[in-house]
């Protein structure tokens, strides 16, 4: 996942924050939303909806590593240190105003400051931006402009992972065969026996398989410079921040939509029906969603309330949140008791990977995920975080790698309940 789509995920997070708010301080006014609150709520809502998508579009795109292997391999060393670059297609470089200074299919030889700082951006895997890598014009000023960078790198706010929270955790050392019924057995009736040997129980039994949970390996690697390591001392401590927070971004995302082959498999059509074709009315979704959240608790049987809960993104709860205001209903069905939330007095799990609201979307789940959904840690839940100093040490870089083996898998969809919206 890029910083790009870490940084549009962090602005929708806080755009559907501020819609949160609003909503919160009318129901602890104990008040209805007025006009303009209703107006910034659904501005708010918009720009969560528009973010969200930039980074789902960004998250499509090849990574990071990949795109500088293309430019390392469109590059050429020219005369006296510089660069010479020819971009392909649909490609161009840009000044600091934004002007356009080199396009597709031109040659255009860069100064020597530039080629140094090409190449220490692309040996550094994109972690060392130099200035002399926007290369324009001075007529604003720009070149004379000194630079200070802050020794403490301010990181990004971690986005809802909640399905570990919910789901039943194990740790493992080998894959686990996990049994499960398909079906229960048939009670009929007998009558009395009468020692003929024809009045007797019918047989029956339960039919059985089993799910398999594995351990697949995922992980991250950062490169960092000695010089940027002892020069910022607090650069590698969020180093390491950052790597965790990428790989629990990975695996949020699998326990949502989850393929099952060669990686975990995902709630996300794997669960029961639920409440389908939930249609949209003129609240986009809102008061029908809201009913939906009544009507998806009869489709649970009574043994799994005990330890049900809800799975939806936080700006599915603003939209449930500001439908109940509009219905004004008697008893909120939507409350929060010591900073958690509730609703119909079931606890509520966050998840960013969970679908927005829009046509043939899955945004909300409800059930106990302990007794549905299983996550095998492979040797623990810990995630491993290793710091090699050797392999590149010639090159005076440094190498963290942070990695967890794990799978999860739906062993019994029946215990949640989806709420599917109509296409």
């Amino acid at each position: 996942m890029s910083l790009e789509t870490n940084r549009l995920r962090h602005l929708a997070a806080q755009a559907a924050d501020r819609a949160e708010k609003i909503l919160a301080a009318a129901q602890e006014a104990g008040r209805e939303l007025t006009k303009s609150e209703n107006d910034e709520i659904d501005t708010h809502m918009a720009a969560h909806q528009s973010f969200s998508d930039q980074a789902k579009r960004e998250d499509e795109r090849a990574s990071a590593v990949s795109r500088l292997g293309l430019l390392g391999a469109m590059a050429a060393r020219g005369g006296s240190g510089t660069l010479q670059l020819r971009l392909p297609a649909g490609m161009a470089v840009v000044d600091r105003e934004g002007r356009k200074v080199a396009i597709s299919g031109q040659d255009r030889t860069f100064s020597g400051e530039y080629a140094e700082d090409f190449y220490t951006y692309v040996g550094s895997y994109g972690h060392k931006l130099g200035a002399a890598l926007y290369e324009g014009s001075g007529a604003a000023g720009g070149f004379a402009v000194p630079v200070t960078v802050e020794g403490q790198v301010v990181p990004l706010a971690p986005p809802d992972t909640g399905v570990r929270s919910v789901a039943k955790v194990l740790p493992t050392n080998m894959d686990l065969k996990i049994p499960r019924a398909t079906t229960i057995s048939t009670a009929t009736a007998k009558a009395e026996g009468d020692g003929t040997g024809t009045n007797v129980f019918t047989e029956s039994e339960p039919t059985l398989d089993q799910v398999t949970l594995s351990a697949y390996m995922a992980g991250v690697l950062h490169q960092i410079s000695w010089e940027l390591a002892q020069d910022v001392p607090s650069f590698r401590a969020f180093a390491v921040s950052d790597m965790l927070l990428a790989q629990q971004l990975y695996e949020e995302a699998l326990f949502i939509t989850g393929t099952g082959t060669g990686q975990a498999q995902g709630l996300k059509g794997n669960v029961a029906t639920g409440v389908t074709g939930v249609v949209a009315g003129t609240d986009n979704y809102a008061s029908e969603l809201l009913q939906a959240t009544f009507d998806v608790q009869g489709l649970l049987k009574g043994s799994y309330f005990p330890n049900a809960a809800w799975l939806m993104n936080r700006a599915t709860s603003v939209l449930l949140r500001k439908a109940q205001q509009a219905a004004n209903l008697f008893v909120p069905v939507w409350t929060r008791e010591g900073g958690k939330d509730y609703l119909h007095g079931f606890p509520v799990a966050f998840s960013t990977s969970m679908d927005s609201v829009g046509a043939s979307q899955v945004p909300v789940m409800f059930g106990d995920f302990g007794q549905g959904y299983v996550i095998g840690d492979r040797g623990g839940s810990g995630l491993t975080v290793k710091i090699l100093d050797q392999p590149k040490a010639v090159e005076g870089i440094l190498q963290f790698i942070c990695y967890r083996r794990m799978d999860a898998r739906v062993r019994r969809s029946e215990a949640i309940q989806p709420i599917v919206l109509h296409s």
